[in-house]
């Protein structure tokens, strides 16, 4: 047998993929297949089969992906923040507590009663249950329950998707109706995106556009296996893009100690034991070089454990 002829090139992806930071705006939540098919300039074709959202967990819990589509402000590039949402409290290891989540989309840790699922209020601190001003005056009071698995990373994007709301004023109510999300209601999440046919906001909402973190995670199984990933556990607030494009190699500079402050516990967090679970570089958004990745994006950061003190 006869075998001659050029090998093909080995490539080890052919997807464009980003590091780095970049403003978005929400432009879908959990969208259909046709209005998937609209965002990326698809045609529908008969072939085209549902997108599917709604599953159990290996424990035979309801699991619901959230995945919001969002939009690169600078390239209209569309990048997909997923995470799930089990329907179970999230507890600590040995199950003595559970998170709270509150009006403020903020969460926190609280032991059970003993031998009930009764979470102990006593110890619960003040600024989670209460709205103060700068003095310690309480000015009204937060709702609040416990938090399911996957609650917190929802409370975080929501804190910084809605930044037209005044987290410290005590009218601020915001609190997600996971029931509906778990029937597949979207409802309540579509309607916050207030852009007009154009993409543009349209004065009317809560909804403002804020920085994330993209980064690349490699299939520890197959290297060749890229995926585009977004940072969970934080996003930036919009004006603080100006200060990372203008930035040099000792990386953006603040005018006041408040944003000096965000942006060294932001850096802190990715870059910590429990940080970034991939590539990614801490700089305006750029093509991924795979050259530069010298661990191959399998880095695996350790998940954060919960408090096991009283001290949560």
């Amino acid at each position: 047998m006869a075998v001659k002829g050029r090998q093909k090139e080995q490539k080890s992806f052919d997807k464009e993929l980003f590091v780095g930071f970049t403003s978005v705006k929400v432009v879908a939540v959990n969208p259909s297949r046709e209005e998937v098919n609209k965002l990326v300039g698809r045609e529908d074709s008969a072939d085209d089969k549902e997108l599917t959202y709604l599953g159990n967990d290996l424990e035979g819990n309801e699991r619901l992906r959230l995945a919001f589509w969002l939009k690169d402000q600078k390239t209209d590039k569309i990048f997909v923040h997923s995470f799930n949402l089990t329907n179970k409290d999230r507890k600590n290891k040995d199950g003595t507590k559970v998170q709270i989540i509150n009006s403020t989309c903020t969460t926190s840790w609280a032991p059970f009663i003993p031998d009930t699922d009764k979470v102990d209020e006593s110890v619960i601190q003040g600024w989670f249950l209460n709205f103060t001003d700068r003095e310690g005056k309480v000015l009204g009071s937060k709702k609040w329950r416990k938090a399911l698995a996957g609650e917190e990373e929802l409370g975080t994007f929501l804190r910084s998707w809605l930044g037209k709301l005044s987290w410290s004023d005590p009218e601020t109510e915001v609190l997600v109706d996971t029931k509906k999300l778990f029937k597949e209601n979207y409802k309540e999440l579509r309607e916050l995106i207030s852009l007009d046919e154009k993409g543009e906001f349209t004065g009317e909402g809560y909804d403002t556009p804020f920085v994330i973190l993209l980064g690349v995670r490699t299939d520890e199984n197959d290297t060749s296996k890229k995926y585009q990933q977004v940072w969970s556990k934080g996003f930036l607030p919009h004006d603080y893009m100006r200060h990372i494009n203008n930035g040099g190699e000792n990386g953006p500079k603040f005018s006041n100690e408040y944003a000096k402050k965000v942006w060294k516990k932001f850096k802190d967090e990715v870059t910590g034991d429990y940080g970034f679970d991939g590539f990614t570089k801490l700089v305006a958004i750029t093509e991924y070089d795979v050259n530069e990745d010298v661990s191959g994006g399998t880095k695996v950061a350790k998940e954060a454990p919960a408090p096991q003190s009283s001290d949560y």
